[in-house]
């Protein structure tokens, strides 16, 4: 269940996670629906500087080490191919900041799972397309992150949650819940359905 009214320690988090400086404040951040996330600020000499901290949902990610390998590696291989193209801007990927023990999550006393981000500053997310102009380019980011992700070599990523991208599957779920029409909506979007 998704839900920031658990209270956490998030200073407690950050010093897992080694995060220099002193820590400002933290709150819950954004409109997620699988995992808990967190803004935090630190005051790192003269400057403010912001990381994300998220507590990730083991109901939906069984396996943490492994969706963290993923992220690890991925995270990994599309900075090294943005810098080998001279893109040197921090935002252009996400920075994963590993834990004090070396793994790219922790696990705090009540056995929850987390993993830190360096804040990117100024972006901006989009829970619903308001224009074609951002719809083209969200396609857009998705090819370019695909087209860096294709030569990363073996193995294969770790399948985290079984059959979510078996395309064939998902459609013959979508057939039987359109034949299924359990709410009784299925007439009134026959256009989108077809």
């Amino acid at each position: 269940m998704h839900s920031h009214s658990q209270r956490y320690d998030l200073c407690e988090i950050g010093q897992a996670f080694g995060l220099p400086g002193r820590y400002l404040e933290g709150a819950p951040y954004g409109s997620g629906h699988i995992n808990d996330t967190f803004a935090v600020a630190y005051q790192q000499g003269a400057d403010r500087v912001r990381y994300l901290h998220q507590r990730i949902n083991e109901q939906v990610f069984k396996n943490v080490p492994a969706l963290m390998s993923n992220i690890e590696r991925v995270t990994r291989h599309v900075r090294a191919r943005l810098e080998a193209e001279g893109v040197r801007d921090a935002r252009a990927a996400l920075t994963l900041i590993p834990a004090r023990d070396g793994r790219a999550w922790h696990r705090d006393a009540g056995g929850k799972y987390w993993r830190t981000y360096v804040f990117i500053e100024g972006a901006r997310t989009y829970d619903v397309i308001e224009t074609p102009r951002q719809a083209y380019e969200a396609a857009r980011a998705f090819g370019r992150f695909q087209c860096l992700l294709a030569d990363l070599p073996p193995p294969r990523l770790h399948e985290t949650i079984p059959d979510f991208h078996h395309t064939p599957r998902r459609f013959v779920a979508f057939e039987a819940a359109v034949a299924a029409d359990v709410k009784g909506r299925a007439a009134a979007c026959r256009a989108e359905i077809d």
